[in-house]
């Protein structure tokens, strides 16, 4: 009796370490790398007060006589047309020769040897972004033979599938840097990102955040892989517009979706189309509909039933809190990607940080209001009292350090100095998207006509968001009080 009593305490134990090493396997420390505080700085200094529309091609820049203290990607098309330049959203890629500069200790320049020369596929990608002049770019390095080809790209984990953003709606240049930096900061993966300028065809292309796109690895989002024969499996979603260029049969006819209760499209992200059939689709389509139902349901707070044995509750209150002070409207519906491992709960990565801080070009947002609320999934944490608990303290905590507007301020004022030359020339090359003609905020009170006016706004927007949740953080208690939710606690 007193073996079996033994053996019992053990197994309760390592019931609730296993839950407790799930639950916090986000907060897992990983140091991130912060380009401008471990880079070559800039050996001249730069006067970005003058940088408007009046600076476009005030100086030719030219290829033999181009010297950067960032890192340079050369691509050569040999006279191919880099498919998407039509702002035509496609899945073709074209095979370009794909060359890096990158020196660390001093200046780069096409008078060194390259550190990296390699081929690559590549398009222009993007949804409402395609259609700036500015583009983003898909980058897949293969070899001479046509095969993915692994290479540590400016210093992040060795892969060969990255993004090229170029940042044009975000006249500061710098959101995505910060907003991903950030939540690297805070969470356990948020993908890897290196400022850096780019040559195609030997023409000047502007400054670019070269960014880790979110895949199934054991240097990225590291789950359980997909085993033969098996069904039942670990996998990752991504929530988007539906995109026709996708295979219809990857989109999840799943609960949300086929109550039409808050409708979105989920996309198998992984496992890969090549892995998957029928059965393992359906097994994906009825797990996550299960959780659902129950998660839409009277049980959604229960002991036995209830959403947090379904959710890593610090990965979803990190993300609550994030995206509530970053302004990221897309957040939750658009951009947003969840994954489960097989042996685990669902858990979120940031993608997309384009449109943070009052950055979203169809919309004025309002800095004084609660976004994620309505979102799939997140309308239904927001009934629950110890979710709200959770993420009022969580952002009473991170506002001492990561989300202080003092430190934000500073992190934006060190980058700026860090990328210097590198905005003067962005804007001789793209300064014409200060024009009202170019510029596409809406309405067009919103548009910028300065990169001072670009990072003012900021600033601005940081200050306005803070002050908000500050006084107001304590007043989402009011989501989850019985007076709104007694229709869902029978």
């Amino acid at each position: 009796m007193k073996n079996k009593l033994i053996i019992l305490l053990i197994v309760i134990v390592l019931f609730f370490f296993s839950i407790f090493i799930s639950d916090n396997l986000d907060n897992s420390k990983v140091e991130r790398f912060h380009q401008h505080l471990n880079s070559q700085q800039p050996d001249e200094n730069i006067d970005l007060s003058n940088i408007d529309a009046d600076i476009y091609q005030t100086v030719d820049i030219i290829k033999n006589d181009f010297k950067t203290h960032l890192p340079i990607i050369e691509i050569n098309t040999n006279n191919q047309t880099i498919p998407g330049t039509d702002s035509v959203p496609t899945n073709e890629y074209i095979n370009v020769e794909f060359k890096v500069y990158d020196e660390k200790e001093k200046n780069n320049t096409f008078n060194n040897k390259p550190n990296i020369s390699t081929f690559a596929q590549v398009r222009y990608r993007g949804n409402s972004s395609l259609k700036f002049d500015k583009k983003g770019l898909r980058i897949k390095l293969i070899d001479q033979n046509g095969d993915p080809d692994n290479k540590k790209l400016l210093g992040m984990n060795s892969d060969n599938d990255f993004v090229l953003h170029g940042p044009y709606l975000d006249k500061t240049l710098l959101r995505n840097y910060l907003g991903y930096n950030i939540t690297g900061e805070i969470m356990g993966y948020s993908p890897n990102v290196r400022f850096c300028e780019v040559f195609i065809n030997n023409e000047y292309q502007g400054l670019y955040l070269l960014v880790e796109t979110v895949k199934v690895k054991n240097n990225r989002v590291n789950i359980t892989k997909i085993r033969d024969n098996s069904i039942a499996t670990s996998y990752m979603l991504e929530i988007n517009s539906k995109d026709y260029l996708k295979k219809s049969e990857l989109y999840l006819n799943n609960f949300t979706t086929y109550t039409k209760i808050n409708p979105k499209n989920y996309f198998i992200q992984y496992p890969n189309s090549e892995k998957l059939n029928n059965e393992i689709i359906n097994y994906i389509e009825n797990d996550l509909s299960d959780f659902e139902k129950r998660l839409y349901s009277y049980d959604y707070d229960s002991n036995t039933f209830g959403y947090y044995n379904d959710i890593d509750i610090n990965s979803f209150v990190n993300y609550t809190v994030i995206n509530e002070f970053f302004l990221n409207y897309d957040a939750g519906s658009n951009s947003t990607i969840i994954y489960k491992d097989i042996t685990g709960k669902y858990k979120l990565v940031f993608w997309d940080m384009n449109n943070i801080f009052d950055n979203y070009f169809v919309a004025l947002l309002n800095e004084n209001t609660f976004y994620l609320k309505n979102r799939p999934w997140f309308e239904m944490l927001f009934k629950d009292e110890y979710f709200t608990d959770l993420v009022i303290a969580r952002y009473k905590e991170l506002r001492q350090t990561y989300l202080n507007e003092e430190y934000l301020n500073n992190y934006i004022d060190e980058v700026v100095e860090y990328l210097g030359p590198a905005i003067y020339r962005n804007f001789v090359r793209w300064g014409d998207s200060f024009t009202d003609e170019k510029n596409l905020l809406i309405p067009v009170e919103r548009n910028i006509h300065s990169y001072n006016e670009a990072i003012e706004q900021l600033k601005y927007t940081i200050k306005v968001r803070g002050k908000y949740l500050d006084n107001n953080i304590e007043s989402i208690k009011q989501f989850s009080h019985e007076s709104k939710v007694k229709n869902y606690n029978p």
